[in-house]
């Protein structure tokens, strides 16, 4: 027992706790730093495209949502994520899972300046060049935020072909993006609150067009109107005919039930009709 007592005491037990501090604090404070490309929460798919590296945002197949692919415009509806190597939380997609895809966090993304500068702040979206994400400026589905500004001192030279046939040069390098797949509508396009078009496209499954949503409201307003008319016109007739024939209270009620169906009907109708519209 001396011996132990002795071998404990020898080894500075007063600085254990200080140090066990210093490292927990370490710990936390680099994980909150977001700095790690891990720190994030990733889905294992599977792909066969052999153009799929770390940073590459990727979108999910169309015949498969076990699958993915590189990102273009003409899949960016489809888009799944950022792809990262390291992920602090995996969740498994089953057996046979080549790639980790970001679902929420910070990682490092590929990105160019096809469609300009991009700042911190700015937000992403596929681009022409596979796999590559490039700033949004118009309405379109974008895979997240960019943490910091592109720095094309340090990134590579790629020349591009554009779709006039010219040939240009544009900058590829990575960014840290809070990654975060939504439909991203552009300042000149927001005549509509932002949670009008995310109620829209959330009821149709993918990004809907102002007109539309403009004729769902006129659409509702209509109804609204219809049924305030149908229901005050009830009630006030109803009213007058009681207090000129109390004896009338049996036909008055029936009118009512009468009306109450038809406002109803009306009101199934009018959210069919703005479903119909939102989603064909």
């Amino acid at each position: 027992m001396r011996f132990m007592n002795w071998s404990f005491r020898s080894v500075g037990f007063r600085w254990v706790l200080p140090v066990l501090v210093v490292l927990g604090w370490g710990v936390l404070a680099q994980a909150a730093s977001g700095d790690q490309p891990g720190s994030v929460v990733a889905r294992g798919f599977t792909t066969a495209d052999k153009g799929v590296v770390e940073g590459s945002l990727v979108a999910t197949k169309a015949d498969n949502s076990g699958a993915v692919e590189l990102a273009t415009p003409e899949r960016a509806g489809r888009l799944a994520g950022v792809v990262i190597m390291s992920p602090l939380l995996g969740l498994s997609s089953g057996a046979g899972a080549q790639v980790q895809v970001t679902l929420s966090g910070t990682a490092p993304a590929l990105v160019s300046d096809i469609n300009g500068a991009i700042k911190a702040g700015d937000k992403i979206t596929a681009s022409p060049i596979e796999g590559v994400g490039m700033l949004a400026t118009d309405d379109a589905q974008i895979v997240g935020t960019a943490g910091l500004a592109f720095d094309t001192n340090v990134a590579k030279a790629v020349s591009v072909t554009d779709k006039a046939g010219k040939r240009q040069t544009v900058h590829v390098g990575t960014v840290p993006l809070a990654v975060g797949v939504s439909y991203y509508v552009a300042p000149t396009n927001q005549f509509l609150p932002p949670f009008l078009q995310s109620l829209a496209n959330s009821i149709s499954g993918r990004p809907v067009s102002g007109a539309r949503i403009l004729l769902s409201g006129v659409v509702l307003l209509l109804a609204f109107g219809v049924v305030f008319a149908l229901i005050y016109t009830a009630v006030r007739a109803g009213i007058v005919s009681l207090g000129r024939n109390p004896l009338a209270a049996g036909a008055i009620q029936r009118g009512l039930v009468n009306v109450g169906i038809t406002v109803l009907l009306v009101i199934v109708l009018t959210l069919l009709g703005v479903y119909l519209i939102l989603v064909y």
